[in-house]
């Protein structure tokens, strides 16, 4: 498996990932799709942010799934606090992908000095995004109840936190 920073090239196929979670799973709030000009600005933003977007490919070239950390809401609040995102291309689920890929978020954030703190917030329900967090020492410290509502259901938002 090939671990890299994302280029703008890899935009169309991180945004089908995250589209196809967007309409098929209640992981994602958001319920409108992604363009791919909207995540391509997403992308230089988090580049002048100085924040890595790490894709995954198998041996073969195929597209696996995308990870990152970005600032947690306003930066000059929270002090080297930051928030991860994974997703995983729904084929790839199950092969170790996410694993890689947040193994290289942690590994990077360690290396940066103004990183503090890393965030996960996953809706309670993602039973293997939690497991997977909690695997690279991420532990859940809080969650709020009833905070969205996809698909005519309430979801919960768990929080887990890993000291970096």
């Amino acid at each position: 498996m090939i671990i890299r920073e994302a280029t703008d090239a890899d935009v169309p196929a991180m945004t089908a990932t995250l589209n196809w979670a967007i309409q098929e799973t209640l992981f994602i709030f958001r319920s409108e799709p992604a363009t791919v000009e909207e995540r391509t600005e997403y992308l230089h933003r988090l580049r002048r942010e100085n924040c890595p977007c790490f894709v995954a490919f198998d041996d073969d070239g195929a597209y696996l799934g995308w990870a990152l950390y970005r600032p947690y809401r306003d930066p000059k609040v929270w002090l080297g606090c930051y928030e991860t995102t994974i997703y995983v291309d729904p084929a790839a689920h199950g092969k170790g992908v996410g694993t890689r890929l947040l193994e290289a978020v942690v590994q990077h954030a360690r290396k940066v000095e103004q990183v503090h703190t890393l965030l996960a917030l996953i809706v309670a329900d993602n039973i293997a995004s939690i497991k997977l967090h909690e695997k690279f020492g991420f532990a859940t410290v809080g969650t709020l109840k009833e905070v969205s509502r996809k698909a005519g259901q309430w979801l919960d938002l768990a929080h887990l936190q890993l000291m970096v």
